[in-house]
């Protein structure tokens, strides 16, 4: 058990007494250093190691920062998380050409841990160790090593959920930028920035500028309103854009004047799945619209004012979820009624999340539902009691939380954890430095410092992607080239850089041959090398065709200048003569 709050095993009361004393067979392959390994800084290996505690436990690494000084202790927090489970994970020592950066009395100190990142284009995550000596080092690696071959052996699944594809090419300048996203339909995502709400055409590399929006906070799409909700500018108010203004960069949208200084916001459906509302929060009052395919987009339709400063919102079925400091509430949509206040307070917990940060509230049955906070994750009944004695605990502080049935995506500082809410368990982590979510669904995300991936992390049992997500290269030369049309641009590769590669590539023969098509319409007859003489060489039947039709035009032009030569000075008299019918009484005088 891993989490903020708590940490150790979770057990049965009545078995603390009657535990067996753990066996350890002689020669196991076991450590136990004197001191934890070291990691880099975080400005590199250029810069020096920091202490680090390191433990090995459910085929994971846990990588805990030790504050510098003596007998400090680590904190709660993990540091990094890898998981044995990974596909592609590996653990080797490093050579002196592997850390430039390192000393050279480091060197053979140093090991390193691989793991996946992206499926899309592949990519790994690389993570480097320092141990105290090159003895610790290597018994370190044999831990881990034979920990991975049991694992193997054993058959333990990969758990993973998610593959991670990068959704556009990094190249983009909007991306590092990106401080929300969504998804329109297959072939539009729409990004919003410091800078404005920006359409990207994904098949065609277009990108619209829409409207005067600054600093694009949240997106919201309501597919059966076909309207998209954007929460942006200095006074944190919503704009309503229609599916037709999406493709008229000049339209500025439908302003709410009323949602000024709105702190977040919620979309989804109510009346059994007929009615698209969105929910609005502005300090402690809740405005609740429903929206409409026309003009206006939106209708008043409850104000509800909340327990506390509205932290999160959420709709389950033909109720509104508000989260608050220590708790959440539900209220009806459709009617008048008392709320419920969540956990129940007569609930020993309700002391244990006082104060804590509401993040969101998951629905995992009709009549069982998650409360998110920022220490930890309560399942409780409709009326808020207690329904399971597990709890979700988080390795690391959330930034934030996101749901997709049934898995609850938990975004920290440095990793990316899914937990299955129906089992309550940690089934992935995935290592991603400096990653943020940009949809309230987790499906889109930006992650890296020198370089910022936008990234799509796709369902493996899904059917599809949610868009068409296309191919991309690090290797990326195309620019954001404004069109005529200040709120058009254009993502290509200018006609010089073309040109560029164009004559790199006529340089590596392997690609050269590629740019030739090779041969058609034709027949093997004999192979024809030095010294084997002459051969007979048959034309094929098409080429025989075109020369028997070449002859023949040549035949008729002779035979048609032999005709019309002219004989005598009076050649124009007898070419006029012969068109009229006359040559033949000329000839026969």
């Amino acid at each position: 058990m891993v989490g903020l709050l708590r940490q150790g095993y979770a057990c049965e009361g009545w078995c603390t007494n009657n535990r067996p004393n753990l066996p350890v067979a002689n020669g196991a392959v076991t450590v136990s250093p004197s001191r934890s390994p070291q990691v880099p800084k975080p400005a590199g290996v250029k810069k020096g190691w920091q202490r680090a505690f390191a433990m090995v436990s459910d085929f994971k690494l846990f990588l805990y920062d030790v504050p510098e000084g003596r007998g400090s202790q680590c904190g709660v927090n993990v540091m990094q998380v890898m998981d044995m489970r990974d596909e592609q994970f590996s653990v080797t020592s490093v050579l002196a050409s592997d850390v430039i950066h390192a000393s050279n009395k480091d060197v053979p100190c140093i090991f390193r841990i691989t793991s996946s990142q992206l499926a899309t284009p592949p990519t790994t995550s690389s993570l480097l160790l320092l141990a105290d000596s090159e003895a610790e080092m290597k018994q370190w690696v044999q831990v881990l090593v034979e920990l991975h071959r049991i694992l193997q052996e054993n058959r333990h699944h990969d758990r993973s959920v998610y593959i991670l594809k990068e959704a556009y090419d990094n190249g983009l300048p909007l991306i590092p930028q990106a401080l929300s996203a969504a998804v329109i339909d297959r072939e539009r995502i729409a990004l919003g920035t410091e800078e404005g709400l920006f359409v990207i055409h994904l098949h065609t590399n277009e990108v619209l500028q829409l409207g005067d929006c600054r600093r694009v906070q949240l997106l919201l799409v309501s597919p059966q309103a076909q309207v998209l909700s954007v929460l942006c500018g200095k006074n944190h108010s919503v704009r309503f854009f229609s599916w037709v203004e999406l493709e008229t960069p000049e339209s500025p949208g439908t302003k709410i004047t009323e949602t000024k200084n709105c702190q977040t916001m919620v979309s989804g459906l109510i009346c059994r799945g007929t009615t698209s509302v969105l929910c609005v929060a502005s300090k402690r009052q809740v405005l609740c619209y429903q929206l409409t395919h026309s003009r206006p987009h939106s209708r008043r339709i409850k104000e509800i004012q909340a327990q506390g400063y509205v932290q999160c919102l959420d709709i389950m079925g033909d109720r509104l979820c508000i989260g608050y400091p220590s708790g959440f509430s539900l209220y009806p949509l459709l009617n008048e009624g008392a709320p419920v206040h969540l956990p129940h307070p007569e609930d020993p917990r309700g002391a244990a999340v006082a104060q804590m940060e509401a993040l969101r509230a998951v629905e995992v049955s009709l009549n069982e539902l998650i409360l998110c906070f920022s220490g930890l994750g309560l399942y409780v009944d409709g009326q808020g009691r207690r329904t399971r004695q597990q709890e979700l605990m988080w390795p690391a502080t959330p930034l934030s939380c996101c749901y997709s049935a049934p898995y609850l995506s938990v975004f920290s500082e440095n990793a990316l954890d899914v937990f299955d809410v129906r089992k309550a368990e940690w089934i992935q982590t995935v290592p991603l430095k400096k990653v943020r979510s940009l949809n309230s669904e987790g499906s889109l995300c930006t992650y890296g410092s020198e370089k910022v991936r936008l990234t799509y992390l796709r369902n493996k049992s899904a059917d599809q992607d949610e868009f068409n997500v296309p191919e991309t290269t690090d290797n990326t030369r195309r620019q954001l080239v404004r069109t005529k049309n200040k709120r058009k641009f254009s993502f290509r590769i200018s006609a010089e850089e073309w040109q560029q590669q164009r004559r790199e590539m006529m340089r590596d023969p392997n690609v050269r041959s590629k740019l030739i098509s090779s041969p058609t319409n034709f027949n093997h007859l004999v192979h024809v090398g030095p010294g084997d003489g002459q051969h007979r060489l048959q034309d094929l039947p098409t080429a025989q065709e075109e020369k028997r039709r070449e002859s023949q035009a040549k035949l008729r032009r002779r035979s048609f200048t032999k005709t019309r030569h002219p004989s005598s000075s009076g050649s124009d008299t007898a070419l006029r003569d012969s068109a009229s019918g006359k040559g033949t009484q000329l000839e026969g005088e």
